[in-house]
């Protein structure tokens, strides 16, 4: 939890290099030192097939006019896309105890914003694929399908949507 506060302090020393290298390696990549270069043997087949070779999650390059900006931003998405709503707001209940709060609006720049985004990612990685192998993975996926199924029937079908209760202005 150290490491990942670090990641999200504003003034920290971890490069951009760093916290792409650490998703990176989490994600199965793996440098090759003898040929300077990042292999995929290890990733996850689905993103293996869209990203041979590990983009630039967080805009190394600090230029985010939408010309040079568009690709990172969307291979961002694609990483945060990919972790499931149940661990989304992981941050705060993992790093509060460290003092995390939140960014303030005003606080917020593309960066840090994608360090957070990052650092979700990997507590993601850390609590639900760390040491599990894809067939594992794909169990589990499998077995809580079937349990969220078995819910439904047992309450009676799908729900239907319905409007907010309460107003919003």
């Amino acid at each position: 939890n150290e490491n990942l506060y670090r990641i999200l302090v504003r003034r920290s020393n971890v490069t951009d290099l760093e916290v792409n290298t650490l998703v990176w390696k989490c994600l199965g990549y793996r440098f090759q030192p003898e040929t300077e270069e990042w292999t995929a043997a290890e990733v996850f087949p689905k993103w293996k097939e869209r990203y041979p070779t590990p983009p630039d999650l967080i805009g190394m390059q600090r230029i985010y006019s939408k010309d040079v900006d568009r690709n990172v931003l969307k291979d961002n998405q694609q990483l945060v896309r990919s972790i499931p709503a149940d661990n989304k707001q992981s941050l705060k209940a993992h790093l509060k105890p460290l003092g995390f709060t939140g960014y303030k609006v005003s606080e917020l720049t593309p960066n840090l914003t994608r360090r957070a985004q990052c650092s979700n990612w990997l507590l993601y990685y850390r609590e639900e694929l760390f040491g599990l192998s894809v067939d594992e993975l794909r169990e589990r996926r499998r077995l809580k399908k079937e349990a969220e199924e078995k819910a439904a029937l047992a309450s009676g079908g799908e729900q239907k949507w319905s409007p907010p209760v309460k107003e919003v202005f």
